[in-house]
């Protein structure tokens, strides 16, 4: 019997060192805790968060919440610094996280901006 793949080819780029890492960090934090069957612990527990009055606590739980699930599913990284700052304007929550790639010689330093909509 020969298989045939019908689902549709899609012309994205292959994503490697840096881009596969923020992408992969985008799915961890975008990902809420409890939503993948079979997989109950994957993801980041900050969306409880999102719907509070930002204020230092509610910061602090959702900086928690991230530095624990990258810790946990992204063994790539190195996490140095995250801030977490409301922007009113735009009805959001920016999240700025500095890391580093581990094994990567060349500018192992990044920052990723990670924005959720509230």
């Amino acid at each position: 019997m020969n298989y045939t793949d019908i689902a549709p080819k899609i012309n994205a780029k292959n994503l490697n060192g840096a881009d596969a890492v923020m992408a992969s960090m985008g799915n961890i934090l975008g990902t809420p805790k409890g939503s993948v069957p079979g997989h109950p612990e994957f993801g980041c527990g900050m969306n409880k968060y999102l719907f509070e009055q930002i204020d230092i606590l509610t910061a602090h739980m959702i900086k928690e919440e991230v530095q624990y699930a990258l810790a946990r599913w992204e063994p790539r990284v190195k996490v140095l610094d995250i801030n977490v700052n409301e922007d009113l304007d735009y009805n959001r929550i920016d999240i700025k996280i500095a890391f580093e790639i581990l094994n990567e010689a060349e500018n192992p330093e990044r920052d990723y901006i990670y924005s959720v909509k509230v």
